[in-house]
């Protein structure tokens, strides 16, 4: 029975973590970079009053959380015969690879993600446009962020493919 509560944790909090990461990097970020300072509102709202950034990083912890422990229990306590073995390799793979990503994500995108918020926010509650230091903040910030947005994307979407095809490692190793 727990087994099967935290692979459930896991799945739902993985697929909400992998779907919402390709969904703002993939259209949001795109479509609120082509509508300028229009979207301005609608970013801070997002960012602010959503969360999407703390939900995002929220699902990407727990699901790593839960799959670190999956691992734990059915590996006999991180026994490198089972981690390594052919039937449990593709799991392991995808693990790292998920570690990896939510630590670029939690650890340089995110703290991004907060300037942009605060930026905007400032903004917003003075009712002016941007400086040019503001303007040029914004900008850098935003260009770290699509750079991180793509090593976290495909990280994910490597990660998925190996836990997703993990019982036929076995078959070509």
């Amino acid at each position: 029975m727990e087994i099967l509560l935290l692979r459930l944790i896991h799945i739902g909090a993985g697929v909400f973590w992998v779907g919402s990461v390709l969904t703002f990097h993939l259209f949001i970020q795109p479509a609120v970079i082509a509508s300028g300072p229009a979207a301005t509102g609608f970013t801070y709202q997002l960012l602010h009053h959503r969360r999407f950034s703390v939900a995002i990083l929220t699902s990407g912890l727990v699901a790593v959380i839960a799959g670190i422990t999956l691992l734990v229990i059915t590996s006999n306590g991180l026994d490198p015969e089972i981690l390594f073995g052919a039937s449990r390799l593709g799991f392991t793979v995808g693990g790292a690879v998920a570690i990896l990503s939510l630590g670029v994500g939690a650890l340089y995108l995110f703290p991004r993600t907060r300037i942009v918020e605060a930026t905007i926010g400032g903004l917003l509650a003075e009712g002016r446009p941007p400086t040019p230091a503001e303007q040029e903040l914004l900008a850098h910030t935003g260009r770290e962020a699509r750079a991180a947005g793509w090593v976290v994307s495909i990280g994910l979407i490597v990660a998925v493919i190996c836990m997703a095809t993990a019982s036929y490692w076995g078959l070509f190793l």
